[in-house]
Parts: structure tokens; C-alpha cells; sequence
């Protein structure tokens, strides 16, 4: 059996941790308590950490370090004390006798949400079946209670996964962390080069096989620039480790004023340094313009989210992660980070697309063949600004929730000329369909049984022809049930659109006028700096020249 191969995660920016959230909450409805089961096909211990906290009690947390402002943790103190802390109650009696007067400062209490005071409850009353609290069948709406990630991490972290950044304030409209170049500078502060640092030096020296690190990063703010300086921190200290990078765009943060421009500034700066000091990196977002307002966004057929909210789009980009790893974090797979990195990036082609399609669009008494035949092309949509998964030359596929018992209808006649009938795999009948219908020269396929768990607290974002296993049926879902688990494909794409990609937003960089940009300049990049990013990007995009590549 093999060694686990273990990936350290590392989040950057209020977006990022959204997806963050999701993800993570993703993992934990994913784990099975159950005696007698058979063995899970995601090996959790690729992510997750075991440990000991002051109780002598065994813990099992995410190998994962966050870093947002100031201000966007305020619900895990509440939610999540005890994990590591003693309790607390015994700190407030010995201040309540102490004979020294003490004057205690306390913020206004913010109220938790439906799904975090059911949670409270569900781990108090744990041993009273009479009034347990079964989560996992609850339809929430927490659209209008969601403001930041906190708000839903069902997760408990270690307590070195949060880093602060107490020079800026979430939603400080004085003081904005929207600049590339504030993000370099923050790198300097002790926080970071020290106590982060430190906590990932611990993180690395307690993997038996680190295999790489997962990086996400906000690219419209500040967060693109302290990301970077953490690559290049990377690159110094693991240099012979894989770093595939997710930076992460949410419409929401796109200022419709005179400084809107600054984010195609802000993520030309970070795509140029991505190529230079990552392995891979894969732009994420459910926004057709990326780093512009736009007006449209993804559209799945059996979806209705809302894209002006983060907690609904956060949770589609973290679907197609938790999908488009699998790979590499199987239990009995042989692929690794470095593999499919290598697969998909010839010829300096680091930057690839995504893509998802959620629900599968399955119907409940169908096949897989059958699906497949009937299927509109393309089967996925794409999850990157400005480009499409179309005209590859190579790409990573991987299927969920459609097991070997589905693969074709129990009528069929098999023809033993035709190769779609001797499939013995899910993703056997996949590879060979693709092998017909999209001409790439080089395609991997995954299949796993395991769907995607959907439970609370992921929003309620399923149209209701989507029964509670994630087919479609005829008819409606009960408004009372909730879709907890579904198929999805998912994949990584190396498309020749990506130029595309690079040139529009090398276009949009350049309308910026040099006034706009002075306050950037006074940190730590200057006009040259600046100017030869632009090229940079124009250097990149003929790696995607189409004739190269025939």
C-alpha cells in the first residue's frame, strides 16, 4: 500500500477562504464513523493531520494555513472553543473570585446563525437521542445570515491554521487592502515571516512524504502580492516540492468606480509571478469577466444560484476542486501532484483551465451510456475567466457519484463490435466517449463512486427536479428535502484559449494611466516593474499559439 503523500494547504484572501470553507466543510461530510465499512476511496491523511489537544483527546484537523484581515473570524472563538482550549467556564470563575478588581472589555456579541446553534446543540445533546439534531436532513436558508466564511465552517481547525493581518480591517473602507503592492510589504511584518512561517515549518516537518502544496489566493486585492511572496518563500525552502496555485475571483469585489481598473492591474501582476514561481496554477471563477464587471455568469442547467453571492459561488468552485484532486488524493490510485502537473503542462504551458458540471444532469433510472449518447457536448462548463476548455492539448477528467452498476441499462444487447459495451469501468466508457467526441491528444480520466456530499451547511441551490441524490426526476422535490449528496464531473484543462486569456487581460492592463497607478508605485513596484509584466504576458500567451503545439 502506498505512503501517503501529503499536501499542505494555504489559503489567502476572504474569497479564498470562502472556497476554503466550503471545501473543508466538503471533507468533513465526507468521512464515515461506521464500523465494518469498506475502506474509504478518498485517503483523508493526504489533507488532515492527527493530533493530541490539552485533553489528551485525538484530533484530526486540516493541514492548512489561512490568512485574512482583521475582522473575519469573529464566529470561531464561539463555535469552535474546546477543540484545543481548556474550558474556559473555569478561567471566568477564577476571575469572578479573584479580590482584584478587573474591568472587562467585551465586543457586541454577534448572533449565530440557524445552522451554527444547531450545530451547538447537536454537540451538546449528543448523548440525548431524544432531541438530537440530525444536520445532514435540515433544508437551511442561509443566504441572508452569511457574510463571511466564518459565518459556516462547520470544520474545526489547529490553532496555528489562523493568521490575522491586523494592519487592515475586512471591510474598512478607510484603510483598503485592494493593491497588489500592499500585499508585497505586509510580507516583512512578524506575522508573517515569523509566526507563519514557523507554523509551516511545523506543518512540513511532521509529513512523512510532503508531496506539495495547494495555494489559493485572492488575484483583485492585495492578498495576489503577500501570495507571492509566500510562493517565492516556497520556492526557496521546497524547491523540489509541486506547488499548483488557484487564484480566485469573485465579482463582488470589482469597485464599479475611477479605481475599478486596478484589478486587472492587480491580477496581471500576480499571473506574471505565478508562471515564474509556481509548478501549475488553475484561475477559478464563476464570472465571465474575470477581473471586469460582468454581467454574466455560469450557468449550470439544474443550478439556480445567486453569483452576487459568495457563499453560492464559493461553493461551486470548492465542488470542483474537491473534484478535480481526487486524483492524486485516492486511497488506491497511483497519481500524484507532479504527475498530473507534468501531463498538463508542456512546453511552459503552466497555466490551465477548469471546469464542472453539478449536478451531472443524471436521471435517476438511466445509465451511463446512455447519458453519454444523449449528452449536449461540451459535458462540462468552464470555471476560468475569459476562456474555454475547448482546443486542448492535454487535460485531466474526473468522474463522481456514477458507479460500476450504472453503466448501462439492464435491457442491453451487447454487440461485440461495438467498444462502448465491454467497458468494465465508469471511467473506461468516459475515456473512450471522449476519445470519439474530443480530439485531445493527451486525455486522463478518473472515476470514483464517491459523489459529493452536499449537506448543510452548502447552500440551497438545487432546482427541485433534483431528487435527494442529485438525479433528475420527474417529479418535484419536497421543499422539506434536501439534496445531499450528487454526481459531478469536473476537470483541468491545458486549452489554447488561454492565450486569449493572457492578451485580454494584457489589453485591459494597458488602459490604466500611469496616475491611476502612482500610489502602487510607492510601495514596492515601479513603472519598469510594471511595464515589463505586460510584456511578460504577451511572452506567456504565445506558449499557447496553437500551431506549437500540433
Amino acid at each position: 500500500m502506498n505512503s501517503t503523500r501529503e499536501i499542505i494547504t494555504l489559503q489567502f484572501g476572504h474569497y479564498s477562504n470562502f472556497i476554503g470553507t466550503h471545501f473543508w466543510n466538503l471533507q468533513e461530510s465526507s468521512f464515515t464513523y461506521e464500523e465494518n465499512n469498506k475502506p474509504l476511496e478518498i485517503c483523508h491523511d493526504v489533507l488532515y493531520r492527527e493530533g493530541v489537544n490539552l485533553k489528551g483527546e485525538v484530533t484530526y484537523t486540516p493541514r492548512m494555513l489561512c490568512v485574512d484581515l482583521k475582522n473575519s473570524f469573529y464566529q470561531l472563538p464561539d463555535i469552535h472553543r474546546g477543540l484545543y482550549d481548556l474550558n474556559c467556564s473555569n478561567i471566568d470563575e477564577e476571575i469572578s473570585n479573584s479580590s482584584t478588581k478587573i474591568q472587562t472589555i467585551q465586543e457586541e456579541k454577534i448572533p449565530s446563525n440557524e445552522f451554527f446553534s444547531d450545530l451547538v446543540k447537536q454537540e451538546l445533546l449528543i448523548d440525548d437521542d431524544s432531541e438530537k439534531i440530525n444536520i445532514a436532513e435540515k433544508v437551511y436558508n442561509l443566504d441572508n445570515d452569511v457574510k463571511i466564511w466564518s459565518d459556516f465552517l462547520k470544520a474545526r481547525f489547529h490553532p496555528r491554521t489562523i493568521t490575522s493581518i491586523d494592519e487592515y480591517k475586512h471591510n474598512d473602507s478607510n484603510n483598503v487592502f485592494n493593491n497588489f503592492a500592499q500585499g508585497l510589504g505586509l510580507w516583512d511584518s512578524y506575522k508573517m515571516k515569523e509566526t507563519w512561517t514557523d507554523n509551516l515549518r511545523l506543518y512540513a516537518e511532521e509529513c512523512d512524504y510532503l508531496q506539495g502544496f495547494h495555494i489559493s489566493m485572492d488575484s483583485l486585492n492585495g492578498f495576489g502580492g503577500l501570495a507571492c511572496k509566500a510562493l517565492e518563500y516556497l520556492e526557496d525552502e521546497y524547491s523540489n516540492k509541486t506547488v499548483i496555485a488557484m487564484p480566485v475571483l469573485s465579482d463582488n469585489y470589482i469597485l464599479e468606480d475611477e479605481n475599478s481598473e486596478l484589478q486587472a492591474v492587480n491580477t496581471s501582476l500576480l499571473f506574471s509571478s505565478l508562471f515564474e514561481h509556481s509548478t501549475m496554477f488553475v484561475p477559478l471563477t464563476t464570472s465571465s469577466g474575470g477581473w471586469i464587471k460582468s454581467q454574466s455568469h455560469l450557468n449550470l442547467d439544474y443550478l439556480s444560484y445567486k453569483n452576487n453571492l459568495d457563499y453560492h459561488s464559493s461553493a461551486i468552485l470548492a465542488s470542483a476542486i474537491d473534484t478535480f484532486t481526487l486524483g492524486y488524493r485516492s486511497r488506491f490510485g497511483n497519481d500524484s501532484m507532479q504527475n498530473m502537473c507534468t501531463r498538463l503542462t508542456p512546453l511552459g504551458r503552466k497555466a490551465v483551465s477548469a471546469s464542472i458540471q453539478l449536478p451531472l444532469g443524471f436521471e435517476s433510472k438511466s445509465n451511463l451510456l446512455d447519458y453519454l449518447q444523449n449528452s449536449k457536448l461540451p459535458l462540462w462548463k468552464p470555471i476560468s475567466p475569459q476562456c474555454t476548455t475547448e482546443m486542448s492539448v492535454a487535460q485531466t477528467i474526473v468522474l463522481r457519484g456514477i458507479t460500476e452498476n450504472m453503466l448501462y441499462s439492464n435491457n442491453l444487447i451487447r454487440d461485440s463490435k461495438n467498444p462502448s459495451h465491454h467497458c468494465t469501468s465508469p471511467s473506461d466508457l468516459l475515456k473512450l466517449f471522449l476519445s470519439f467526441c474530443d480530439h485531445v491528444r493527451m486525455t486522463e480520466v478518473h472515476s470514483f463512486d464517491s459523489s459529493l456530499e452536499t449537506v448543510a451547511p452548502f447552500p440551497n441551490i438545487f432546482s427541485q427536479s433534483i431528487n435527494q441524490h442529485g438525479f433528475v426526476e420527474s417529479s418535484s422535490r419536497l421543499s422539506t428535502s434536501v439534496v445531499s449528496k450528487c454526481a459531478a464531473i469536473s476537470g483541468l484543462h491545458n486549452s489554447n484559449s488561454m492565450r486569449d486569456m493572457f492578451i485580454a487581460l494584457k489589453n485591459d492592463s494597458s488602459k490604466v494611466k500611469g496616475s491611476k497607478l502612482s500610489h502602487m508605485f510607492n510601495y514596492e513596484i515601479d513603472v519598469m516593474d510594471y511595464k515589463e509584466t505586460l510584456e511578460n504576458l504577451l511572452v506567456l500567451s504565445d506558449n499557447y499559439l496553437i500551431n506549437d503545439c500540433l
